[in-house]
């Protein structure tokens, strides 16, 4: 008798450790799958703030002059990224632009971990010779190893939002448009921010290679 009820004592004492074990496995699996839930969750919160520009045009045409912006029709007044555009200086939230002689450009140096998840500014005061009315535009250049984010501004208020295109063509200007007319006056700021970004596409050092951010010049367009 005293067998039989130390036998029972062990199966229940067995059977509950395995209820245990089971609880407990079922509970890692549901934290696991609601982080992995989460994770997925804040990165389509996160894509979803940088939205693409469904207003651009990108020449079919390699970059073969670097000296030269190939103009579309009515624009006014180019602004050019490496020679009128003043750099904002690196800090700790900031990265910083280099200039690209080979492409005539802007870019940042995505080599540099920490730029890679800051934007480097640049900013422009227009002049007197430039007040109107007039659609901004930007240029920049694709690259097929990402797409990376533009931010424009004009006296601080957000007017265009860009991204470049998803493409196998490296160093074509693309073309964005604001599609909003503005009233510009001597003494406003034109501000540029750019991101470096990665595709995941292309090998490189045991990793992936990146955008750099690259573009051209902010344009003045005349109203149609």
């Amino acid at each position: 008798m005293k067998n039989s009820l130390l036998m029972a004592a062990l199966v229940l004492a067995g059977f509950g450790c395995s209820q245990a074990d089971k609880a407990t496995e079922e509970s890692t699996l549901s934290l696991q799958a609601n982080t992995v839930k989460s994770e997925v969750i804040e990165a389509k919160t996160q894509a979803s703030t940088i939205k693409p520009s469904s207003v651009f045009t990108m020449n079919s045409q390699a970059l073969t002059d670097p000296s030269d912006i190939i103009h579309l029709p009515n624009v006014e007044k180019v602004l050019l990224a490496n020679s009128d555009f003043t750099l904002h200086e690196q800090n700790s939230s900031n990265a910083i632009f280099y200039d690209d002689p080979k492409t005539d450009s802007l870019g940042i140096d995505a080599a540099n971990l920490d730029f890679r998840t800051q934007y480097a500014i640049a900013s422009y005061t227009l002049g007197a010779e430039e007040e109107g009315d007039f659609e901004l535009g930007f240029v920049s250049l694709s690259e097929f190893d990402g797409e990376s984010h533009y931010k424009l501004f004009l006296n601080d208020k957000l007017v265009g939002d860009f991204t470049n295109p998803r493409t196998e063509l490296d160093f074509h200007e693309v073309y964005f448009k604001t599609g909003k007319v503005f009233s510009l006056q001597a003494g406003d700021e034109i501000k540029v921010e750019a991101i470096v970004a990665s595709n995941g596409l292309i090998p490189e050092d045991g990793g992936y290679a990146w955008a750099r951010g690259r573009w051209r010049a902010v344009t003045l367009l005349s109203i149609e």
